[in-house]
């Protein structure tokens, strides 16, 4: 599935406990078709992996290996490596598999533990989020639902808008089409045409609200605006002339920069929140420290390096975490042992309704790969 297909009630159901195992692959892919030599090979690389680690363990019985076995099988055979991007999540657990292409970077990993490593999924989705792109010009506005890369025009509540025909006199190419006798005519012929296309989107944000990005000309953006009872749901305007005539690729590769600016301006305001609770003593970092305030329910925004993990012991009563070194202490069905700690701590700020943000490698370098603003 595409993460454009993820709600929350689906993240709800992944992030449930699973009988054990419950065996979570990340494969890094290659955006590209046809797709590259090295993805089938990571791909079956991962998946031996999985199946030695499930052979391996002991608390795994025969019956649910050969399960779980024949479930990964079933997930990798209905992989398309000419769809993937630029991640490959399976999961599989006794009588479940699902498979998700993920739009960023993850390392080549398997985890085994009682529930799914949702963490990529949450990352992407913030990645990923809906938006709305309205295209601008004065012969059509077409309105386009996008998800991230994927982007596709909208038909409903009256989209795409054309202006109103003209009087019969200015329909007519001759003497008087366009003239500056009726410059005013069609100045407020323009105005209602816009209103019309401001009523149009407002019924659609009230429905389905989501950062919107304007695209054309600027006197044009800027007359639209005047028309536009809600200005502040703006996020962009990006000036383009030819926006409505664009397919949906097209105006996909017009519209980049502004959401990396939008990116920026994320990761900039998770910054000075992190600074500001740091002044009023509202905050906390590391993952001893964040791994308790976040059970306590007292995280308000947990912020996390992309591709921090860490493997912990517990004393079984959500104690100290002890980090854990892989490649000196097998892994097993310890009940004590969390393979990816990042991703419970992630699992409990969510069901606690805190904001949580995933920033790029070494920005929180000092606060030892995360940090966290505080409730109280």
């Amino acid at each position: 599935m595409d993460i454009g297909d993820l709600t929350d009630e689906i993240l709800r159901d992944l992030r449930g406990e699973r009988p054990y195992p419950a065996v979570s692959l990340l494969v890094p892919t290659t955006r590209r078709s046809p797709y590259s030599p090295e993805d089938p090979v990571r791909l079956r690389n991962t998946v031996a992996e999985a199946k030695r680690r499930l052979a391996e363990d002991a608390g795994v019985s025969r019956s649910v290996r050969s399960d779980v076995e024949g479930q990964l099988d079933a997930a990798v055979a209905g992989v398309d490596l000419t769809h993937t991007s630029d991640g490959l999540l399976i999961l599989a657990a006794p009588g479940e598999h699902h498979v998700w292409y993920l739009p960023r970077s993850v390392p080549q990993r398997v985890v085994v533990g009682k529930t799914f490593l949702t963490r990529n999924l949450v990352a992407a989705a913030r990645m990923e989020e809906p938006y709305w792109a309205l295209a601008v010009t004065k012969g059509e506005c077409r309105l386009w639902d996008g998800a991230g890369d994927l982007l596709t025009e909208f038909t409903g509540n009256g989209f795409p808008v054309h202006p109103a025909l003209p009087d019969h006199v200015d329909a007519l190419p001759g003497k008087n089409y366009g003239t500056p006798i009726r410059e005013e005519g069609q100045a407020e012929r323009e105005r209602q045409y816009l209103r019309t296309v401001a009523g149009a989107l407002a019924g659609v944000l009230e429905k389905h609200p989501r950062p919107l990005y304007l695209v054309g000309l600027r006197e044009l953006t800027a007359h639209f605006k005047e028309a536009f009872p809600d200005q502040g749901a703006i996020t962009a305007v990006v000036e383009n002339g030819s926006g409505a005539a664009k397919s949906g690729h097209e105006l996909l590769e017009v519209l980049r920069p502004a959401f990396e600016e939008r990116r920026e301006a994320r990761r900039g305001e998770v910054m000075r929140r992190l600074s500001d609770a740091r002044g009023a003593r509202r905050y906390t970092s590391g993952l001893d420290e964040v791994w308790q305030t976040v059970r306590q329910g007292r995280v308000a925004l947990l912020a996390v390096e992309d591709h921090y993990q860490a493997t912990v012991r517990t004393d079984g009563n959500g104690g100290h975490p002890q980090l854990v070194e892989e490649s000196a202490e097998p892994l097993s069905a310890d009940g004590s042992l969390i393979e990816d700690a990042v991703d419970e701590i992630v699992e409990s700020a969510l069901d606690s309704g805190a904001d949580v943000e995933f920033v790029p490698d070494d920005s929180l370098a000092e606060e030892h790969r995360l940090a966290a603003v505080l409730r109280y």
